[in-house]
């Protein structure tokens, strides 16, 4: 009876994440809405995806709270033959989400550079040379996201290239959108013998962990996009189970790991999930292993910060156009200034909550409160280092611009996941799941509502780029005034700029437009085009543009992109609404 009074009720998880989850949102929503703090794009997210679902989920939680304490379900053993064939299930889903949900499309810029560099890669290039025709309107046709390394002469990506590199394997293989659920599955697999490792007693507990990791919308969706936080997650999973795995072959592959995943796209990112455990490790006297990931972080710093520049500078030239960015004093002045300028946190959390499984985070705070303080200093509790990730993950909440859910604490899902199987181990009777049954339940009903927005939200960029990519002109010119991020529209097809070459008319002086004009078939893409797709209002303008207009209007040389001719008699039909 003394056992069992430790046990928190389910009831009263329930109604306590309900409770605090009201009045996070409603502190969010009075802050950011409101007060207006600032209409950002996760601010016009948030209002559209994630308030609508996190009202959805309070109103589940507290109305499923009276029915959450027992035992529900009975769950096998979470074997492998098990496991696997669910991870594997789950990553051909998202795989077929990319052209379902996404429609073939990669809506940011993040995520078109990390294609746009793959393609080069899977061509056996560093860079992509820029046609000597092309040249002078070399920064209208790559708006951003460039690398300043050769610049005059080569576009390259200004991530780094382990990302891309992995989507040009998989290009080779025969689709670079594999890549994303491809690391979805190694990272649940990962999580999966971490959990083992940990909960040995408890298979329970284990199940737990997984279906926490498998209910993540987060984690699914993003699985379907090239960005590179799918990679995150699944090597700091990979780094993990080597370390726990122990042994000199553990260490020196987790190390090897680190390298890598700090390679994905910024460098700083393996860092913050890696040194809470190497003083998790100092704590325990774990010298040895404590100075070899200590030195693998120094080597992160040297491979990525220092060799990688230098290499690009000896293979493509010294930087011109803008500023190198990618020195470690450059980092950190820029971390420090994002944090000053777009710490969003309320936002930006209620983004992470929403995106993942309704009770995920509870959950963890009971991980987090189940710690032995006394054995925590001298390290023998993990919950420790996976504590202090998390919480380092979340404190950093900078403005991240188009994601789902955020992004930029998706490598500590995982630790989230096992922070909520260690306080299920401490605070919950084994075998009593059906709480976690309820909220799977309940985060199945929020990622459905969420999953609709999305696509809601991406399906007029995916028309305006079909559109743009069916037109038969030579150059398409993207007037981007009047349209939410119409600028990313800017773009090649599969990452190769080519016939139409796409560019950014704000970027162009009197002088380009008028030898565009002259030399080449030019075709406009406006807010008459993009308005009637759905693209979301802006209101800004540019006065320079319009004397750019103005001009392409006396030259006759404003044309707009059509929509390509109906192929058969049936498109006909379907295009005119089947009106004879």
């Amino acid at each position: 009876m003394e056992r069992l009074a430790r046990y928190v009720d389910a009831r009263r998880l329930f109604l306590a994440g309900a409770i605090g989850l009201t009045l996070w949102l409603g502190a969010t929503f009075l802050w950011h809405v409101t007060y207006r703090q600032g209409l950002t794009l996760a601010v016009i997210l948030f209002l559209d995806q994630d308030f609508p679902a996190l009202l959805i989920g309070l109103l589940l939680l507290a109305l499923a709270a009276p029915f959450a304490e027992g035992r529900g379900f009975a769950l096998r053993a979470p074997r492998a033959r098990i496991i696997v064939p669910l991870i594997l299930l789950f990553a051909l889903v998202a795989w077929a989400g990319h052209y379902a949900l996404f429609q073939d499309y990669a809506i940011s810029r993040d995520e078109e550079v990390a294609r746009f560099a793959a393609a080069y890669m899977r061509e056996g290039l560093f860079a992509r040379p820029i046609p000597p025709e092309w040249e002078p309107y070399r920064r209208a046709i790559m708006p951003e996201f460039f690398s300043p390394f050769g610049a005059a002469d080569y576009w390259t990506a200004a991530y780094l290239p382990v990302n891309s590199a992995i989507q040009a394997l998989f290009w080779r293989l025969g689709d670079p959108n594999l890549a994303g659920p491809a690391l979805f599955a190694i990272g649940l697999f990962a999580l999966w013998r971490v959990a083992l490792h940990l909960f040995p007693e408890r298979p329970d507990a284990v199940w737990v962990t997984m279906l926490l990791g498998l209910s993540s919308t987060q984690l699914f969706v993003t699985a379907m996009t090239p960005y590179a936080m799918t990679g995150h997650f699944a090597l700091n999973m990979v780094w993990l189970a080597l370390v726990l795995r122990g042994g000199v072959v553990g260490h020196l592959a987790a190390g090897a790991v680190a390298i890598v995943a700090a390679g994905l796209h910024q460098w700083h990112f393996p860092p913050i999930f890696i040194a809470p455990f190497i003083l998790w490790m100092l704590l325990a006297r774990r010298w040895t292993a404590a100075a070899f990931h200590a030195l693998t972080l120094v080597a992160i710093v040297v491979v990525w910060a220092k060799l990688w520049p230098g290499f690009l500078v000896h293979m493509l030239g010294p930087p011109s156009d803008v500023r190198p960015s990618a020195g470690v004093a450059d980092k950190v002045g820029s971390l420090f200034q994002r944090l000053g300028d777009r710490w969003q946190p309320l936002v930006n959390l209620s983004r992470f909550i929403a995106w993942n499984d309704i009770v995920m985070v509870p959950l963890a705070a009971l991980g987090i409160a189940a710690m032995r303080w006394r054995e925590a200093i001298r390290g023998r509790e993990i919950a420790l280092p996976l504590a202090l990730g998390c919480v380092a993950g979340c404190a950093l909440a900078l403005a991240q611009g188009y994601g789902w859910g955020f992004r930029y604490a998706h490598g500590f899902i995982g630790p989230f996941c096992l922070l909520a199987g260690l306080g299920w181990v401490r605070f919950r009777p084994a075998g009593a799941m059906r709480p976690v049954l309820l909220a799977i339940g309940i985060t199945a009903v929020m990622g459905g509502y969420l999953i609709w927005r999305t696509h809601a939200f991406v399906e007029p960029y995916a028309a305006s780029h079909r559109m743009i990519d069916a037109s038969r002109a030579d150059v398409v010119l993207v007037d981007p005034r009047g349209g939410l991020y119409v600028t990313d529209l800017v773009r090649g097809r599969n990452g190769v700029p080519g016939k139409p070459m796409v560019m950014n008319l704000g970027m162009l002086t009197l002088e380009q437009v008028d030898q565009l004009c002259a030399t080449y078939v030019v075709e406009l893409f406006d807010r008459a085009e993009f308005r009637p797709l759905g693209v979301p209002l802006a209101r800004w303008n540019l006065g320079r543009m319009d004397t750019l207009r103005a001009y392409m209007k006396e030259a006759d040389c404003d044309k707009p992109v059509l929509p390509p001719l109906p192929e058969t008699f049936d498109d006909a039909m379907n295009a005119a609404g089947g009106v004879l």
